[in-house]
């Protein structure tokens, strides 16, 4: 089916089959717009609180008008007309300050976010980010103008749609999350298959102390992300790649943080796959954290050196390139 780059960027759940161009067109950062403000009805009551202070700053005045007109021998009435302009002086301040504090409010709230664009969510950015770099790497090795086929989920982790059947230990609560949020199949211009999946696996534990005073509920979450590079190869290009998985694991090259979880080699087919921490990142900023681009590189030269390693020993001084 072919990409709809406004669709792409709207949902939250996409699969199609596309060249890589048109994927990585399709996400590119382009802020969503917000949608615009209805307009508000005029309403008579609006600036209520501004006419009633304006109203009381007139009062003042008329009335600290007649108090300087009073004969000196109206001592009570002075005194009550003076505490009378006092309070309608502080009442009307009071009412400007208001309104104003309101539409200042107001108005901030009609320029947010600035030019009318809706902030994405971080794990959605990262998510994108991923596989937009990951295919900017290997597009110049994978076959020209050949689709590739892109699943991407980008709701949440603990969405509901993707928690396994809660279970109690005891005083606290688990709940296990299983969020296969990414899928990517390609061909290499040397005619092997690429596979690229990965799984979040988040569990949450909530533990509930009650005192004397209050419950209180704690929440403890924790998570990995299981990613998986896959190649499928024609048997008789490489020979002997069954017996290789001792080598296999001798040129597994991984970034640091990162830890091998499983590796596979057969006849027609080398399969790695890792543990990140949840907290990756798709390009380096922070050095605390995994750089999930990187760990997909190297995952994948780590498989290719074995490729290369059993192809030149079916076919000695043969070299074969390497994305």
């Amino acid at each position: 089916m072919p990409l709809e780059p406004e669709a792409f960027q709207k949902t939250r759940r996409y699969q199609v089959s596309a060249t890589v161009p048109e994927v990585l067109e399709a996400l590119s950062p382009k802020p969503r717009p917000a949608p615009e403000p209805e307009p508000e009805p005029e309403s008579p009551r609006k600036n209520t609180p501004a006419r009633f202070g304006v109203g009381l700053l007139v009062a003042t005045a008329g009335l600290f008008l007649v108090l300087r007109l009073l004969p000196p021998d109206q001592e009570g009435l002075a005194s009550l007309l003076g505490s009378l302009c006092l309070l309608s002086l502080f009442g009307g301040g009071i009412l400007l300050i208001a309104s104003w504090m309101l539409r200042q409010e107001a108005e901030a709230q009609r320029s947010w976010p600035p030019g009318d664009w809706v902030v994405e969510p971080p794990h959605e950015a990262q998510r994108r980010q991923l596989l937009a770099t990951v295919l900017q790497r290997f597009q110049v090795d994978l076959m020209a103008d050949a689709p590739v086929d892109v699943t991407l989920d980008l709701t949440l982790p603990v969405d509901p749609a993707k928690r396994a059947q809660p279970r109690t230990q005891g005083p606290a609560t688990r709940e296990d999350f299983v969020d296969p949020w990414l899928s990517l199949q390609g061909r290499f211009a040397d005619g092997t298959q690429l596979h690229l999946s990965v799984v979040d696996q988040v569990r949450v534990v909530e533990r509930m102390k009650t005192t004397p005073l209050k419950t209180r509920i704690r929440r403890k979450r924790s998570g990995v992300s299981l990613m998986t590079v896959a190649l499928r190869v024609k048997p008789e290009r490489h020979p002997g790649l069954a017996a290789m998985e001792d080598h296999a694991r001798g040129a597994v090259k991984l970034p640091p943080g990162v830890r091998l979880k499983r590796l596979r080699v057969a006849e027609d087919r080398v399969e790695l796959r890792v543990l990140m921490n949840e907290d990756w990142v798709a390009r380096p900023r922070d050095p605390r954290k995994t750089d999930a681009s990187r760990t997909v590189t190297m995952m994948l030269l780590s498989l290719y050196q074995v490729l290369h390693h059993s192809s030149s020993q079916g076919q000695p001084g043969k070299m074969r390139s390497t994305p």
